[in-house]
């Protein structure tokens, strides 16, 4: 859908070496059980998934690194870039086993997610992990007892990928939950204000535009499309500057 925020996919061809002399499997083996010799914290850990994306400990962020560079990024390449060799020199593979490994692991990592929610549909797949299956698991994964505003991307993403559907009753009660969450995410605001230009709830859509532009949004598009329909207003001077949390 025209203008709807995407969160751009990137490729870390540093993460990959030609010649590379362990597989995946090995590398990820490896990890486990340097981790458990070296570890006090059995628990920041589980083998197979569920992990948090966002869990700064190093060992976490050495598992991220090898799952992307084994399994998310040679996916990208294969059905970005057409490759049937990936640059880390894996030979042609199954997408959905990928999408799989990589959101069984980190079920909240948002560029898996997105690059499920595009390219899932188009792959052969089990009928009962689809779109909504991982969308679901990444909602109902609780790494913490209370909601960060880092977990309101899950759903962000849930209701870019329902926008675009144009299911724009469910998207919109996900784009809300996600601003309750986090409120000051202009990129939630910026995508809100366009759903609610598509149902021409203008009004609404402005509020949420100059929200997310007093936060230092940059795109234009919503700003573009409210002044389309004759719709857009100038932000009042207190908000024009962006917004500092104290």
């Amino acid at each position: 859908m025209d203008n709807i925020l995407h969160r751009p996919i990137t490729y870390h061809p540093h993460l990959h070496k030609k010649g590379a002399c362990w597989s995946h499997s090995k590398w990820l083996m490896a990890c486990l059980v340097l981790y458990t010799l070296v570890s006090t914290d059995t628990h920041a850990i589980v083998e197979g998934g569920p992990n948090d994306y966002y869990d700064p400990d190093p060992w976490t962020q050495q598992y991220l690194r090898a799952v992307d560079s084994h399994h998310l990024v040679p996916a990208e390449e294969q059905v970005i870039k057409g490759y049937t060799t990936s640059s880390s020199g894996a030979k042609y593979r199954n997408i959905w086993e990928e999408i799989d490994f990589t959101l069984r692991w980190f079920p909240n990592h948002p560029r898996g997610l997105q690059f499920m929610s595009r390219w899932l549909p188009r792959y052969p797949h089990p009928p009962d992990k689809g779109v909504e299956y991982y969308f679901q698991k990444a909602i109902e994964y609780k790494p913490k007892p209370e909601p960060r505003p880092v977990d309101a991307t899950v759903l962000m993403l849930y209701a870019i990928h329902l926008h675009k559907k144009k299911d724009y009753k469910k998207a919109r009660e996900q784009y809300e939950s996600a601003l309750s969450i986090a409120p000051d995410n202009s990129e939630i605001h910026y995508n809100l204000g366009l759903l609610l230009v598509a149902v021409k709830d203008y009004p609404a859509a402005l509020k949420h535009a100059q929200t997310a532009y007093s936060l230092g949004f940059p795109l234009p598009g919503l700003k573009n499309k409210l002044k389309k329909v004759q719709a857009w207003k100038d932000i009042p001077k207190k908000q024009q500057e962006p917004q500092q949390k104290p």
